[in-house]
């Protein structure tokens, strides 16, 4: 579990409806992208492999068979 902590030298304004944390938002931020990066890389080597095996028929030779 996370708990962020706040600087010893920031000033928390207590009467403020909202304080932004901007450590944990850098850090989620950086999750996401990060997980979009591997997700990504997965998809395309993903579907290389899947067909790396198969030999690939051109549109061209289908033409000239018929």
């Amino acid at each position: 579990f996370y708990i962020p902590r706040l600087s010893s030298g920031e000033e928390i304004d207590l009467d403020a409806d909202f304080v932004y944390d901007y450590e944990t938002l850098r850090v989620g931020g950086l999750v996401f992208a990060g997980v979009i990066v591997f997700l990504s890389i997965i998809l395309l080597a993903g579907n290389r492999i899947r067909n790396c095996g198969k030999s690939q028929v051109s549109s061209l030779s289908v033409q000239l068979q018929n």
